[in-house]
């Protein structure tokens, strides 16, 4: 009678992509030395309203999905890549729980590293002319360029990434993020907690002078 019962038991389900990247989370944060806190401090001034609750509720399992948005989001602050958020080995359910085992889809954490990696982030736009002048312009070189501070950009006010990008461009002959990055770096080293703030700080500045240059303000 136990074999049966064995035999009919429901299969395990992996973790949820909220449970994958609440620990990622949890261990970025750590190593960086922020606290949930200062965390939800830093997301308000990018346009994400998080409480530390809310920061607490993914990181300890309690959140099913993270939307995208907030993910990129996530990773500006933290200065991380958003397949930082899927480290480690085994598969993560993208589907809701709540239908598994009926109806359930899941992907192994390196395939999605793989899709969210900026080595394999390659597209074809499909669109006029316009559209496909813009992202050329952005593939300067024939390689790819940062872009996170300016998907968090668009999203937040509500423009297309490329407007933002090209836009940036105009300014600093670079991405929005690629301009963040290269002043931190030429504050040279400085210990964790005050770079970032420092670059809390300069993404500030930044997108200040950038919704400034796309007449945002008005």
């Amino acid at each position: 009678m136990w074999e049966a019962r064995a035999m009919t038991q429901e299969p395990e389900a992996p973790p949820t992509v909220g449970k994958v990247v609440g620990e990622n989370l949890k261990a970025l944060r750590q190593e960086r030395r922020v606290t949930q806190g200062a965390l939800a401090a830093e997301l308000a001034l990018t346009g994400l309203k998080w409480k530390r609750t809310q920061i607490s509720d993914l990181e300890s399992a309690r959140r099913e999905t993270v939307d995208l948005g907030s993910l990129v989001i996530l990773a500006q602050a933290l200065d991380v890549r958003l397949h930082d958020f899927f480290a480690g080995e085994g598969n993560v359910m993208i589907t809701p729980r709540s239908e598994f085992p009926e109806a359930w889809a899941q992907a192994t954490r390196a395939e999605l590293r793989a899709w969210l990696s900026a080595e394999d982030a390659s597209f074809t736009v499909m669109g006029d002319d316009g559209v496909r002048a813009a992202l050329d312009e952005v593939r300067r070189g024939g390689r790819d360029i940062l872009i996170e501070a300016d998907l968090a950009f668009a999203e937040r006010y509500g423009v297309d990434v490329l407007e933002v990008v090209k836009a940036a461009g105009q300014m600093w002959a670079g991405s929005l993020t690629e301009e963040r990055d290269r002043r931190v770096a030429a504050l040279g080293e400085l210990p964790v907690g005050e770079r970032q703030a420092k670059q809390g700080h300069i993404t500030r500045q930044l997108t200040k002078a950038l919704v400034k240059w796309m007449r945002l303000d008005s």
